[in-house]
């Protein structure tokens, strides 16, 4: 931690110095017609050297700018706005100097001047549209598309490969404007090339709200890519294979067609890397960059991408996915409870082996028969399978006895599911300009099925907890049926006030039959029915609801919300045939209100949730001797009170970038599981309501990007995620509450050199505090750590050096568990070949061999600790091959 503050406190120095050695420039632009000035105006400064973007920056309302830390060297201004001839100027700023420009003139464009013209200006902003030149930012060689983003002013991609912008989520990656892979963001980003993007365009994803209902600081973002002409036909296709010690294995092979109308894309992979290691594409082979995965796997599974415009009218788009995994994991368990003053100590072994399977098939169909009307049609069919075989082995102990039980429990069973779901919408503009008409329908249809053997052997060392051995087989077939329709109507009635209303109708029928059998010893098969381990389940719910809402715009940065949710429901709850129906009628009115004024959200919501049907069940379920249930069919529906505060910020000079979010949900009516525990460990748990229980969430993130200086780039980041809870803590007829804190800060640096080098250090910290009132149990805090760094270096030419530590730290694990552990991964790989197109690489993962999977946390007042099995150190060896032909 010292030295990571050191490093930063270096850093601010350089970049303070670096501020005062360098100059500023301002000024206004005006429209040369009527003098009055131009918002928006896109102006950027680019080194006279090779045209790349040294900074950037657009005009305010006033038509004002202002660009500071600029370097001395020869640069270039460029000024441009969609509609106007851009401007171009020379400069070579003086060190700490002022350079006013004073007023500033744009013409409007010629469509000719436009035609020969031709120029290229590295950022325009075209109303909600953000436009990248690629060709201005500089990116390695054989780069891939994420390290494009990357450069982009604005722009974050994190290791998982997820994206913001702005500090707004990334929804879509599409392609010529065609949608890419909708489900992964990462299979554009890691293997199309750089090289072959145009201009990356970024807008708001108003693809279900045509009207611009929602507002622009609650819309997720598309990133378009668009290709350059001699990339708009072709095929690209990579294929890398992985061999090494420890019979570890990938391989995988990516290939894309693009042609007019047509994408076609496929993915397919193979390994027993247990998610340790990533193909990234177009270079490095495979490469590592997880900790900590738990259990060994072994993967197979692939992607199918189609997109296809029919016509100018009707658009296709089809996605195919498949997984096939086989998943071990062994674990050891610690968990203390305390009870008053005695003190409840389990150690649990367990193994796992999953094997599972599970292909989805996703299609888009949008039909605009003409320029009012679109019709759109979304089914999405999944099927799962898995089969697994459990066991585990604990030993319980408490303050008073040294030895309360022993407990072995082997579970064998396989399960199959089906899932049914679409949407299908019909949107209609009316004659009135801004009006319109939605009409949607939903539909699910989920069956499943499922089929276990269970035996636990609970051996007691106490006279008061008997000895028991349990045998059973059970087979559960649930199905939930889900139909919704919707209309929703929306009306400008002036051109600041706006009405919506929407009115809803819907019906589940969730239904469940489970059959459990006990072993009978003298047959040896599963004969002896257990009608207190059965069940027979079904809940309709009819609801229909109306919600009408008023939009006032008092300007561009104020407006207000204000609507009624009006709800009623009918449900029927049917357990058995030997227990009389629930049959229960509800009407809701609930209020909603928001108020956005700049870059400040506030708003409130209230919601209902209505007790699961289990919970309902007026009969007592003896699990095991040492769990045992009883269901409540008086519980009631929990409300919820929903306030949200959401702050965010782009500040476009200074490259810096602000998001916080806080949330805080109030609940009545708090389903709470009231415990009766004995003093041999045996569990009597039962559902109630209780009131009082909230919830608090301070999440923010924080970056900023320090322009360039010589062949040098610097950007820091950080977040931060906070949760306050106040909940309730019944056990042994003991009523208390439980407070608990968690902080979480991850801050982190990001250098770079000359596209060539590059260092980001991070570091993270997680406070937890857990305290508890009116009830006498000790409290518990900790506090975990981390730190880690990420080194690559694409030197010498076609060399590229990547190497990663992270390092964990937790002070309170049980004794036994390991609190600390190194993983430090290295690879390097070259490119071979003409052009570059093979490429061999090593890998060297968990070279100091301690990698470890474990975690520490505390649920109401039962302290866990857990370490599972890891893939440890192993070495890989790889060729890729890239081949791509385009006319």
């Amino acid at each position: 931690m010292r030295h990571l503050c050191l490093l930063l406190l270096f850093i601010f120095v350089i970049s303070s110095l670096q501020a005062q050695n360098h100059g500023t420039i301002k000024g206004i632009v005006l429209d040369s017609l009527n003098s009055q000035p131009i918002p928006l105006v896109t102006v950027s400064v680019l080194s006279a050297k090779d045209s790349s973007l040294v900074s950037y920056t657009v005009t305010g309302k006033n038509g004002a700018f202002t660009l500071r830390n600029l370097r001395e060297e020869p640069s270039r201004l460029l000024i441009s706005h969609v509609g106007y001839r851009s401007l171009h100027l020379g400069f070579q700023f003086a060190k700490g100097g002022v350079t006013d420009l004073g007023r500033l003139l744009l013409s409007t464009k010629i469509l000719q001047e436009v035609i020969i013209k031709g120029e290229r200006i590295p950022i325009l902003i075209k109303k909600d549209t953000i436009e990248f030149d690629a060709e201005a930012f500089k990116t390695r060689p054989n780069a891939l598309v994420e390290d494009l983003l990357k450069k982009l002013p604005g722009v974050q991609v994190d290791m998982t490969g997820a994206i913001t912008v702005n500090g707004i989520a990334v929804s879509k990656i599409k392609v010529n404007g065609k949608t890419f892979f909708a489900n992964d963001l990462t299979i554009a980003t890691r293997n199309l090339e750089a090289n072959m993007v145009s201009k990356v365009q970024v807008y708001d994803d108003r693809d279900d709200d045509p009207d611009h209902i929602v507002p622009e600081y609650n819309v997720k973002k598309i990133i378009n890519l668009k290709f350059k002409k001699k990339f708009a036909k072709g095929i690209l296709t990579t294929i890398g294979a992985g061999g090494g010690t420890q019979d570890r294995y990938a391989a995988e092979g990516f290939l894309a067609k693009f042609q007019d109308d047509l994408q076609l894309s496929a993915k397919l992979g193979s390994d027993n890397l247990s998610n340790t290691g990533n193909f990234t594409g177009n270079y490095g082979g495979f490469s590592t960059f997880s900790f900590g995965n738990a259990g060994l796997q072994t993967t197979h599974s692939g992607n199918v991408d189609f997109t296809k415009d029919i016509t100018k009218k009707l658009k296709l788009h089809i996605e195919y996915r498949f997984n096939n995994s086989v998943h071990q994991n062994s674990s050891n368990a610690d968990a203390q409870q305390n009870i008053s003053d005695t003190i409840f100590n389990t150690l649990t072994q367990s193994m796992q082996r999953t094997h599972g399977g599970e292909q989805t098939l996703h299609a888009e169909t949008e039909f605009k028969p003409d320029s009012l009307t679109i019709i759109r049609y979304v089914p999405d069919v999944n099927y799962e399978y898995r089969s697994n075989v459990n066991s585990s082995n604990s030993t319980e102990s408490s303050t008073y006895f040294p030895l309360l039980n022993t407990d072995f429990t082997s579970d064998h069973g396989n399960s199959n599911s089906f899932q049914y779901q679409h949407s299908l919408s019909y949107y209609h503009k009316l004659n009135k300009k801004g009006a319109s008409i939605t009409i949607s329908n939903s539909l699910g249809l989920h069956p499943q099925n499922s089929f276990d053997l269970n035996v636990n052997n609970l051996v007691s060392y106490v006279a008061a907890l008997p000895s028991d051995t349990l045998n059973r087989s059970s087979k559960n077939v649930s199905n939930d049926v889900s139909a919704v329709l919707n209309v929703a109507y929306h009306y400008p009635l002036t051109k600041k006030l706006s009405a919506d209303i929407v009115v809803t109708g819907l019906h589940d029928q969730n239904s469940g039959n489970l059959v459990t059998y006990d072993l009978d010893p003298k047959t040896g098969l599963y004969t002896i029915f257990l009608t207190d381990q059965s069940s027979d389940l079904v809940r309709g719910l009819w609801g229909e609801s109306i919600n009408p809402q008023l939009t006032y715009n008092f300007t561009d940065n104020f407006s207000i919300k204000a609507g009624l949710s009006s709800i009623a429901q009918q449900i029927d709850n049917h357990f058995s045939s030997s227990i009389s129906d629930l049959n229960q009628n509800f009407f809701y009115v609930f209020p909603s209100a928001e108020v956005h004024l700049k870059n400040t959200t506030l708003s409130y919501a209230e919601s209902v949730q209505q007790p699961s049907i289990n919970n309902l069940q007026p009969i007592t379920i003896v699990y095991s001797p040492l769990y045992t249930f009883i269901g409540n069919p008086q519980l009631k529906p929990t409300y919820f009170h929903n306030i949200n505060l959401q702050y965010q910020k782009y500040n476009y000079p200074k490259g810096l970038n602000l998001n916080g979010n806080i949330r805080l949900i109030v609940e009545r009516n708090t389903v709470v599981n009231e415990q009766s525990i004995s003093a041999e460990g045996a569990n009597v748990t039962t559902p109630i309501n209780r009131n009082g229980r909230f919830t608090a969430y301070f999440n923010g993130n924080f970056s900023k990007n320090i322009k360039k200086h010589n062949k040098w780039e610097f950007s820091f980041f950080s977040e931060i995620h906070t949760a306050v809870g106040h909940n309730f803590f019944i056990v042994n007829q003991q009523n208390g509450y439980q407070n608990t804190q968690n902080v979480i800060f991850k801050p982190g640096i990001y250098i770079e050199w000359n596209n060539l080098v590059s260092f980001e250090p991070t570091y993270h910290i997680n406070y937890a505090n857990t305290q508890y009132k009116l009830v006498n149990y000790p409290g518990n805090s900790f506090t975990t750590q981390g730190a880690g760094t990420a080194v690559d270096v694409s030197l010498p030419k076609n060399f590229r050096w990547r190497v990663s530590y992270d390092y964990n730290y937790d002070p309170l694990v049980a004794p036994g568990f390991q609190r600390n552990s190194n993983l430090l991964d290295f690879s390097v790989t070259k490119r071979i070949q003409k052009d570059g197109k093979g490429e061999i690489g090593l890998i060297c993962y968990d070279i100091a061999n301690q990698n470890v999977s474990a975690s520490h946390y505390v649920v109401a007042n039962t302290i866990n600790t857990i370490q599972n099995q890891v893939l440890r150190r192993y070495a890989l060896l790889s060729y890729t091959y890239h081949f791509n032909k385009f006319k």
